[in-house]
């Protein structure tokens, strides 16, 4: 059955069909016709519910394993509901306020604010939570600063047109003066302003072409020799993550070889980033995307759900999602990421 299939479903079936997911989205247990009727005060029999099911069934909407009178829930199911049928939760106060946490922790240190954004969702979501880091790559060259540290080492502090900052220390040969380290930072916010950091790194050279001074052995060689350390962000962590041992404590990962395959995603940095390229790729910028079972198109998580969408920390696009079951409670998720996201937008550093 295909999705625009919903047209075809009667108002009960629709009824029957969100009923059933709620409930099996907390007991994870078959759903049967008189539980409905008495959990949800039906005014009709089992009887009839039995035959909205049969009917669901029969449509690719609602499995009936084993000898159980009861339904689950078919992938095909979870996907009408969460189009056509599912309203998005609204937060709590509480809810709310711990996302707002974020806040303190939104500062130029991206690597922190990507791993206490996985950290807060994990802890909301009782779910495997994961934040694909903005690319700074992608930003923009603003400045340049250096500040001597000792006779030898000098600190880089480059800020990227959205204002977030990026630091580290670099070694030199021989003790620079400050007014060769203003210098070179005069020459290096000249030559470098308005272009991305991705190109300064493959065109350094061509670049930092011209300048009046020791090239051979000086700090613009530093710069020069260094540039894939400076200006990319290969050396950062791509994404970080939270949550795994709730997976642990899902039925469904009650089976230590569909739990293997949660560990073996997270142990798989180009898998994670892999997982998340669609979200990056395809979907609007605002709106949060769900991929449910097989849809996912990586074996290991093949029995789970992902909710995911993109943000812009300072300007610089990253994505946030859950990973969990497909019986996860997508009206709560959806509204988790999409309010975490929003959180992540309004930031805009310096």
């Amino acid at each position: 059955m295909r999705l625009s299939g919903f047209s075809e479903l009667t108002h009960r079936e629709q009824e029957v069909l969100r009923y059933i997911i709620q409930n099996f989205i907390v007991t994870a247990s078959p759903v049967a016709s008189k539980t409905l009727v008495d959990r949800y005060r039906l005014n009709i029999s089992s009887a009839t519910v039995r035959n909205a099911m049969n009917s669901l069934e029969s449509k690719g909407l609602l499995d009936h394993p084993h000898t159980s009178s009861g339904r689950i829930p078919t992938e095909d199911g979870y996907r009408l509901y969460v189009n056509s049928l599912m309203q998005v939760s609204v937060l709590s106060k509480e809810e709310g306020q711990i996302l707002d946490t974020i806040r303190t922790y939104l500062s130029t240190d991206v690597d922190e604010a990507v791993q206490s954004a996985a950290r807060i969702l994990a802890r909301l979501s009782n779910l495997l939570a994961v934040v694909i880091a903005p690319k700074l790559a992608q930003g923009v060259f603003r400045k340049i600063e250096l500040v001597s540290i000792s006779s030898n080492r000098i600190l880089v502090v480059l800020t990227i047109e959205s204002g977030i900052i990026k630091t580290l220390t670099v070694e030199v040969q021989t003790e620079i003066s400050p007014a060769e380290m203003e210098r070179v930072s005069r020459f290096l916010n000249e030559r470098l302003h308005g272009y991305k950091l991705s190109e300064i790194t493959n065109k350094i050279d061509e670049m930092l072409a011209g300048f009046d001074g020791d090239v051979s052995s000086g700090l613009i060689r530093v710069f020069l020799d260094s540039a894939d350390t400076i200006f990319d962000d290969r050396q950062l962590r791509k994404f970080h993550f939270g949550g795994v041992e709730y997976m642990a404590l899902q039925p469904e990962f009650s089976d230590l070889s569909n739990y293997k395959g949660i560990v073996e995603l997270l142990e798989n940095e180009d898998m994670i980033i892999h997982l998340f390229d669609e979200s990056e790729t395809k979907q609007n910028d605002r709106e949060v995307q769900i991929r449910i079972g097989k849809e996912n198109k990586i074996q290991q998580v093949e029995q789970c759900s992902v909710v995911s969408a993109n943000y812009h920390y300072g300007g610089i696009q990253g994505t946030i999602g859950l990973v969990g079951p497909t019986r996860m409670n997508y009206s709560r998720m959806v509204a988790l990421v999409e309010q975490l996201a929003n959180r992540l937008n309004l930031f805009n550093p310096g």
